[in-house]
Formats: C-alpha cells, sequence, structure tokens
C-alpha cells in the first residue's frame, strides 16, 4: 500500500484529529443522553410507585443494609406506614426525608445527601480519577510527539556500512 492510500486506520485518526465537529456531536449525544436520564421522580402525590421509592431510599435500622421497602421488620413496616401518611398529607419527598432524617438521624438513608464528610467520600475518588486521566492523557501527548534525536556521524557510518553490504 502506498503512503498516499489511506487506511482506516489513518482515515480514523485524522478524523478525530482534524474534525472538533465529531467530539462537539459525541459530547452533545452523551449530554442528551445524561438529560434524558436523569427523570426527576415524582414529588407529590399519592400514587404507590411514589411510597415505594421514598421506602426504596431509606434504610431499615433493624435490618442490615436492607431498605425500608423490603424489609419486613416492625420498624420497616411502620416507617411504611409513616410514608403513607405523609404523603396523604401532601407531603412532598424532600419534606418527608426531612421527617425521617429529624427522627432517625443521616443513617436512615442509604444514599447520604453529600453534605460534610459524606460530601468528601463522594469527591474525592472522582477528583483522583479526573487526576490520573489527566496524568495519562499528558503522558500520551508528550510521548506522541515525534521527539526527534539526531544520529550521530558514528551513527550514519554504521548504516552506510550495513546499507553497502545488504546491496
Amino acid at each position: 500500500m502506498s503512503a498516499t492510500t489511506s487506511t482506516p486506520q489513518g482515515s480514523r485518526a485524522a478524523l478525530t484529529r482534524k474534525n472538533p465537529v465529531l467530539w462537539l456531536l459525541m459530547g452533545a449525544v452523551v449530554l442528551a443522553g445524561i438529560v434524558v436520564g436523569w427523570s426527576a421522580t415524582e414529588t407529590t402525590g399519592s400514587s404507590e410507585d411514589r411510597k415505594f421509592a421514598i421506602a426504596e431510599e431509606m434504610r431499615c435500622l433493624q435490618c442490615s443494609g436492607e431498605s425500608v421497602s423490603k424489609s419486613q421488620a416492625p420498624l420497616a413496616i411502620q416507617m411504611r406506614g409513616e410514608i403513607a401518611q405523609q404523603v396523604a398529607k401532601g407531603k412532598t419527598d424532600d419534606e418527608i426525608y426531612s421527617f425521617f432524617v429529624n427522627r432517625y438521624g443521616e443513617r436512615v438513608l442509604l444514599n447520604p445527601s453529600g453534605q460534610g464528610i459524606t460530601g468528601l467520600v463522594w469527591i474525592i475518588p472522582v477528583v483522583v480519577i479526573g487526576a490520573g486521566l489527566a496524568a495519562l492523557g499528558l503522558m500520551f501527548a508528550r510521548r506522541g510527539r515525534g521527539q526527534t534525536i539526531d544520529a550521530s556521524a558514528e551513527d550514519r557510518a554504521l548504516v552506510e556500512h550495513a546499507r553497502s553490504r545488504a546491496e
């Protein structure tokens, strides 16, 4: 294959380097996926699905790691009843969560709020992974710049000698 003929790999590399529109398009697709996937749960109303979703987000304090929605412990049954009453009163999800947090503490939530020390637990891994990816990107960028090394006269003589022997 000649140097002027493009290979599928070469054309792919050229497209990604020279055509930022593809990167923008890919970013737009990812952003659209995030927006569509970010479906807000119902925060008002009295549907059974909403009650179940609220109970699914709360920890049964008598069980180890089980949600209130799945537990059959007396406390979990009582908490589900309280959730149903709060929903019937027209409370929002946040008001219901606050009620239980005030009563039992932050440990009642299966997904903590992300404030204080809990926030660090969620943020530090993201920062470390981001720093690692940035370091890898810099390493590959420096490596791919194609640093040229000048050959010495002795190296050139060796190459010429090898070429003359090959002919």
